[in-house]
């Protein structure tokens, strides 16, 4: 058996004002990352229940000769799912006031959207928002707040200052894609091809523009371009005025593979030099498969990560539990 020689209580080799600035700089750091964790965890938990709330309310549309539709669909997910009626009637009702994702400051967590959803004045809404946002109120604070009527007594004392409407950050290639694409309106069987998967793609447009979101629209389809005398095909392409650019959209039906992204990569540097206009931005590829492997795609992707994007899609809902926050 090894000796360990013990480490002495007192090192008079360590300066005790050094330490001391040390001790408190890896405080602070350690501070400062648990805090950045918190808050990519619960922006994470903004965006899913926003689009869990979208994809309720898309189904109540495609309903709304049945008044009761929605409450029955509620329901049913809660008893087949892992997650409480409250949250998805939350869900909803955030995505109601915030239709559109990119207006949500990423200052705002979850807890006080919820808060907020309940102010039904868009004015008074959004003079709650600032002063959360410039005082960094807590939650609890916030519900203080509106309970004590502040946005009242500021109105009647004169002083109610509501500044411009909270700017819409620039858009990002980040934000308009998902990490798994609900294709569950799809009828496709277990063993579909991708030409199976393409061409039910394309019978429901509409629906599949609302799962890709807003400002998408759908160029064409196996579209042709010519290299070195070799014609290839585009699966899809579509395009997003918000960007604004040209998108390609290639399907696969089976696990990702990394010469995958060879292949797209070589369309997106013919698209960029033979159909971009100077006013758009580089086009952008993203590969929608069945299955897909997180150190696969790094070491695939390496140092173009901003230009190529890699999905799954699904054919039914995933089960709560693999996407459960709370």
């Amino acid at each position: 058996m090894k000796s360990h020689k013990e480490i002495p209580k007192n090192n008079n080799n360590l300066d005790t004002t050094d330490y001391n600035q040390i001790l408190t700089d890896i405080k602070s750091i350690l501070q400062k990352g648990i805090s950045k964790v918190y808050k990519a965890v619960d922006n994470l938990r903004v965006q899913t229940y926003w689009q869990i709330g979208e994809r309720i309310v898309r189904d109540e549309l495609e309903h709304k000769e049945r008044a009761d539709y929605g409450q029955g669909l509620i329901k049913k997910l809660v008893s087949d799912m892992d997650i409480s009626e409250r949250n998805l009637h939350n869900s909803v009702r955030v995505y109601r006031v915030y239709p559109i994702l990119q207006t949500v400051s990423a200052q705002l967590s979850w807890s006080h959207l919820v808060e907020l959803m309940y102010i039904e004045n868009n004015d008074e809404r959004k003079f709650y928002e600032q002063q959360t946002i410039q005082n960094t109120w807590s939650v609890r604070v916030l519900r203080e707040q509106i309970k004590n009527d502040l946005y009242g007594s500021a109105k009647k004392e004169g002083k109610l200052i509501i500044t411009q409407p909270l700017p819409i950050k620039q858009i990002t290639p980040e934000d308009i894609f998902k990490d798994t694409y609900n294709f569950d309106f799809l009828k496709l069987d277990e063993n579909h091809t991708e030409t199976d998967l393409e061409t039910e793609l394309m019978k429901h447009t509409e629906k599949l523009l609302l799962e890709f979101g807003s400002d998408f629209s759908i160029s064409g389809r196996q579209k042709k371009i010519i290299i070195d005398d070799q014609l290839h095909k585009i699966d899809l392409e579509f395009y997003h005025r918000g960007l604004p650019c040209i998108i390609l959209v290639d399907l696969k039906i089976g696990r990702f593979k990394s010469e995958h992204i060879g292949q797209m990569n070589k369309y997106l540097n013919w698209y960029k030099e033979h159909k971009r206009y100077h006013w758009e931005k580089d086009p952008i590829g993203i590969i929608i498969c069945r299955y897909k492997g997180i150190e696969e795609i790094h070491y695939a992707l390496g140092g173009i990560k901003n230009s190529i994007f890699i999905a799954e899609y699904k054919t039914r809902l995933p089960k709560e539990d693999k996407i459960k926050i709370l």
